[in-house]
């Protein structure tokens, strides 16, 4: 399978997902509400959920942004998590919500925006939800809540990460609103939390996956940049996998559980190794900077721009240079959730990154073992 040589913008490029097979037709009957449907994991949950046959309202700020989905099951719906009014026509007792928007941890992100949207405007959403007795609420949130690890795998059991990791906003907000969700499912809302690991996949160009865009830019380039050595593990999930997982968290009973979703634990150097290997290519040089650096830059770049040190360059260099490896125990013996090979989930995303005309070498058959 030869990948183009002349790169080009990937656009309109109908991205696909394995939906799961129902168990019972029941269990799919009821209709679904997904905020930030336009989102990378958003699109992938509306196919899945339209290939069961289901109603969905799909919530988004821009309706001209989910325009590529139609289809006689599918409604979309301007909406604004801050707005209230916005959404409350649509929250009833015959309705799951899954609940995905969220503003995303980028460099410059204002913090004040994220606690905005990713706690305060959720967490009213979920007291409306439970007024309105919804079915379920499912809420994607992250794994990151959980902390890095320090030597052994993190899972549900260790508990919301508190300090020093609260450096970083975005975890900060994480953990605040689904510390005051668990208190409505104490009462009555029937909550469940999904906690994906670092998700890649098949993207949009409306929402381009970081994992995925960074493989399209490593194929073009065939340089390896990584921080302190690039052998600190982090957990990779397949986007397949994840939505496999939310449709499965929707069916379980009792209300207030989490479950991490996570994939494979790899370093940024095997990542690199393995997409190069499987693309048939391999690396013109690599450039490993020291972290004292990274994060002395880091800090230097966010005092030039202004940006917060809970959610500049400098919060983001510590995520690098720190360990975040986590376990799916609980969600496959509870759930029955089990993630793709890595292997194959790279050779996927490749095979989509070919389709769209984005990266250079040839896609190989074969399977390369991940052995971190």
């Amino acid at each position: 399978m030869k990948i183009l040589c002349n790169p080009k913008p990937h656009a309109n490029v109908r991205c696909t997902v394995e939906a799961p097979t129902a168990t019972t037709p029941a269990d799919y009957i009821r209709a679904a509400l997904v905020t930030g449907a336009s989102g990378f994991i958003g699109r992938h949950l509306i196919r899945a959920l339209l290939q069961q046959g289901r109603q969905v309202l799909a919530l988004c700020r821009n309706r001209d942004s989910l325009r590529d989905l139609q289809h006689p099951l599918l409604r979309i719906a301007r909406a604004d998590l801050a707005e209230s009014h916005s959404y409350l026509p649509y929250l009833n007792c015959e309705t799951t919500v899954f609940h995905l928007a969220a503003v995303r941890s980028l460099p410059g992100t204002c913090p004040q925006e994220m606690h905005r949207v990713n706690d305060t405007a959720t967490v009213e959403l979920g007291r409306h939800a439970a007024k309105a007795k919804v079915v379920k609420f499912v809420y994607v949130s992250s794994a990151y809540i959980f902390g890095p690890s320090d030597g052994d795998c993190r899972s549900e059991k260790d508990g919301y990460c508190r300090a020093p990791t609260l450096y970083n906003a975005y975890i900060q907000c994480r953990v605040q609103a689904l510390t005051q969700l668990k208190k409505l499912a104490e009462d009555r809302l029937n909550l469940v939390t999904v906690c994906p690991t670092i998700v890649f996949g098949p993207d949009h160009p409306s929402h381009p996956n970081r994992v995925t865009h960074y493989l399209r830019w490593l194929l073009r380039s065939r340089v390896e940049f990584v921080v302190e050595g690039g052998e600190q593990r982090r957990n990779l999930v397949y986007v397949g996998d994840v939505v496999r997982g939310i449709l499965l968290a929707e069916k379980f009973k009792a209300a207030g559980e989490d479950f991490i979703l996570a994939g494979t634990d790899v370093s940024p150097r095997v990542l690199n190794r393995m997409a190069m290997t499987l693309a048939g290519c391999s690396l013109r040089f690599s450039v490993s900077l020291p972290g004292s650096l990274a994060l002395a830059l880091a800090k230097l770049a966010d005092t030039v721009r202004g940006y917060d040190r809970t959610a500049g360059y400098a919060a983001a260099v510590k995520v690098l240079t720190q360990e975040w490896r986590f376990s799916f125990k609980k969600s496959n013996s509870v759930l029955g959730y089990t993630p793709t090979s890595f292997s194959e989930a790279i050779l996927k995303t490749l095979r989509f990154i070919q389709a769209t005309g984005t990266s250079h070498g040839e896609i190989s058959d074969s399977t390369v073992e991940c052995n971190d």
